[in-house]
């Protein structure tokens, strides 16, 4: 399942640690991901993200005052984001990297990683908070969930 990762670029040393969690996910072809560092030099970044997010059938936020504060991450990504989410071609997975009012934005809505939406900043072991992520996000790529994003309704899976 293509999963679009929506980020602040301030926040890429999390960024770089899920892409470590994410491997053996990766390795099963469970899931590949999309970043704006997939975008080639000479690409237009506007097409490219919209285009690449409306092709994904997961979107990862990765929540933060530096996410909440981007206009782009906020306004552009998620906006595009809950619109295909409300026509059932998106899940949205908010992931807490940094405390912040996370629950006064529409990302409250969803449940949130890791367990209990605590930070993971706020984590004793970051891995440890990486590794109920990925368990996480494992159980819905081969639960419920994953079925139920039928062919037929959003298009090829993996």
């Amino acid at each position: 399942m293509k999963a679009f990762i929506s980020y602040s670029h301030v926040d890429q040393r999390f960024l770089d640690r899920l892409h470590v969690h994410l491997a053996q996910l990766q390795r099963e072809n469970l899931i590949s991901t999309w970043t704006d560092k997939d975008i080639l030099a000479g690409g237009k970044l506007d097409n490219a993200i919209s285009d690449s997010l409306s092709s994904s059938k997961l979107f990862i936020a990765l929540l933060s005052p530096d996410y909440i504060n981007s206009n782009y991450c906020y306004e552009k990504e998620f906006e595009q984001a809950l619109t295909m989410e409300e026509r059932d071609q998106l899940i949205i997975i908010p992931i807490v990297i940094e405390d912040c009012d996370w629950l006064n934005t529409p990302f409250k809505k969803f449940k949130a990683l890791p367990e209990d939406g605590k930070a993971i900043a706020n984590w004793s072991s970051p891995n440890t908070a990486f590794l109920n992520v990925i368990q996480e996000i494992r159980k819905l790529l081969q639960g419920d969930a994953a079925i139920n994003l039928a062919p037929n309704k959003i298009g090829v899976i993996f």
